[in-house]
């Protein structure tokens, strides 16, 4: 079967699939998916020595994303001089967890387009998701001095929310992961900055509120570990609980309860990452070092792909003993 004809028998395919939609809430939340095993992880273990294992898609989402990853590889095929056949290839084998393959799609890209930003996100995020932190963050500001200048543009999204409305733009997603990654390294500087500049960009509509929660989540945890209480709560000022949110609930629980909104034995009752992480930062921001390493233990633990940010920090604790 020719290329072409390959792309048009699975492109027909694909809407026998539409039912799987419904499924995309598996890995559709921005940070569902923090710390899929990736080249770093290959001893299938976390940085704090748990083991790893397959992500746990439904059999209808597995399905989907097979199929779509056979038709980026026919059009990769038909064009291989397009940018857009390497991001796609590569986003289509990390939303299967398959983060070496990516890597190396983004690069095999990066050795044609060298001065692709758009190459250079998506391989920071694929790199930090397999715990290279530094690379990724190297990638995020190479892709950032590459955009100065450039009009910016909203990024679309490979799993199509309820809506099928983009959340954020390139540079305001180059800024937030830029931003996200260096908690990772202890820079909790460019943790704020990161975040703060995502959150300016003018091109970045959030009628949602779906991108403001997750980054005031996420300042409120770098202001707190700055030691600046004030402007951490500060960074909340714009949560409250009646935003119409898309994506990213998780966040806004996280974030109300930072806010003091939603009570620690409520959000005890909320199993998720980012809801359970909230808890353990109040913890260690508190001093209770004990507490937040075994809640961010049971974390790791818990998710097939461990979860990153809470390893990282859990390394920091143990590093202060």
């Amino acid at each position: 079967m020719t290329a072409l004809r390959a792309l048009t028998v699975l492109t027909a395919s694909a809407f026998a699939l539409m039912s799987a939609q419904a499924a995309h809430g598996q890995i559709a939340d921005r940070d569902a998916a923090l710390a899929p095993p990736g080249e770093a992880l290959r001893d299938g273990q976390t940085l704090i020595g748990t083991p790893l294992s397959e992500p746990g898609f439904s059999p209808e989402l597995r399905a989907e994303l097979e199929l779509d990853l056979a038709i980026a590889r026919a059009t990769m095929e038909l064009a291989p001089h397009r940018e857009d056949s390497y991001i796609w290839l590569g986003r289509r084998l990390g939303y299967l967890g398959r983060f070496e393959d990516a890597v190396e799609v983004f690069t095999q890209g990066l050795e044609r387009f060298p001065d692709s930003y758009k190459l250079l996100r998506f391989r920071g995020r694929h790199l930090a998701r397999s715990r290279q932190f530094e690379a990724a963050i190297a990638d995020y500001t190479r892709a950032l001095t590459l955009m100065e200048g450039v009009q910016d543009s909203f990024e679309p999204d490979g799993i199509a929310n309820l809506y099928n409305l983009p959340l954020g733009t390139y540079r305001s997603n180059l800024h937030y992961y830029l931003a996200q990654t260096s908690f990772a390294v202890g820079d909790f500087e460019t943790l704020v900055s990161g975040m703060e500049a995502a959150r300016a960009e003018p091109l970045l509509m959030d009628p949602t509120g779906d991108m403001g929660v997750a980054m005031a989540y996420w300042l409120y945890i770098g202001h707190s570990l700055l030691g600046d209480a004030e402007a951490a709560h500060a960074a909340l000022a714009g949560v409250n609980a009646d935003l119409p949110l898309i994506e990213n609930r998780n966040y806004l629980r996280g974030a109300l309860f930072f806010k003091g909104e939603i009570s620690r034995e409520e959000m005890e009752a909320y199993p998720g990452a980012i809801e359970q992480f909230a808890l353990a930062m109040a913890d260690r921001i508190a001093g209770d070092n004990a507490a937040a390493e075994t809640r961010m233990e049971a974390i790791v633990r818990a998710g097939a792909s461990g979860f990153w940010p809470a390893e990282t920090e859990i390394l920091r604790i143990r590093a202060e003993r």
